[in-house]
């Protein structure tokens, strides 16, 4: 979030009148035509269709595929989970910003390295932090998968979407979210520059008292290739307020960054 934030902290923006930040529902003749994710027939935002569902079942990973120059794949974006029996370390920082360290590695048995960043859902200064102190034991590890620029290279990090991603319980089970395969039909056919309306439940989420704020969406099977990211800047023109995890949810963002599926609005 620390690079989104750098981003995203410029100018100003107001909206009077917005009905909760959140784009009203479309009418009735637009009913037939939705859903379709090249044409959206509504402006840009964020609408809560339904709170409170199931989270996409977890992709179950290895600690040698969550190396920190594994590069992107078919799981980037998506929940994570692996069990480790490791030791935290943060000397030299794993996860560099600026004069900032944004995270913390967890070493396993094997000598493997996982990076782990505690700052891009979490924030600067979340009340779990101690849990993270050198030398901790870890068992295990659940958060989103994400590649981030990391001063001249590229770094794949796992980004806690909570405190309980480090040695918590599993999150508590919801109704599920109608089927939809909206998020993956997107990542396939990737164009940025284009203005693309999809469904999908809410993985994890930041924001900030500025108006910014930030999520990661899934499809609800959580199959491969089903993950996508969404930033609103504080200088957005778009009246659209932060969804909470477990949201399902429709977005109608324009598609950026072609080396990263990322929407703006």
């Amino acid at each position: 979030m620390r690079n989104w934030a750098a981003l995203l902290l410029m100018g100003t923006m107001g909206c009077a009148g917005c009905s909760g930040g959140e784009t009203p529902p479309s009418p009735d003749q637009d009913v037939i035509r939705d859903g379709g994710i090249w044409s959206p027939d509504r402006g840009a935002g964020v609408e809560v269709l339904a709170r409170g569902r199931s989270l996409p079942p977890t992709r179950v990973a290895g600690a040698a595929e969550l190396r920190p120059d594994a590069g992107p794949g078919p799981f980037t974006d998506m929940r994570v989970h692996v069990d480790v029996s490791g030791t935290v370390g943060s000397v030299p920082c794993p996860v560099p910003s600026g004069s900032y360290c944004d995270g913390f590695a967890v070493l396993d048995a094997s000598g493997a390295t996982i990076a782990v960043d505690s700052y891009a859902y979490l924030g600067p200064k979340p009340a779990c932090r101690a849990r993270w102190a050198d030398g901790t034991r870890v068992a295990s590890l659940s958060g989103i998968w994400q590649q981030r620029g990391s001063g001249a290279g590229a770094l794949s990090v796992l980004a806690l979407s909570s405190c309980d991603d480090l040695d918590g319980p599993a999150p508590a089970e919801g109704s599920p979210a109608p089927p939809s395969d909206e998020v993956r039909q997107l990542v396939s056919g990737w164009a940025p520059g284009r203005l693309v309306s999809v469904h999908g439940v809410v993985v994890a989420r930041w924001k900030s008292s500025s108006g910014a704020f930030g999520f990661a969406m899934q499809d609800p099977d959580g199959a491969p290739s089903s993950g996508v990211r969404l930033v609103r800047s504080r200088s957005s023109p778009v009246p659209a307020s932060a969804p909470e995890v477990g949201d399902w949810i429709r977005v109608t963002a324009r598609a950026t960054r072609d080396g990263e599926h990322l929407l703006e609005l």
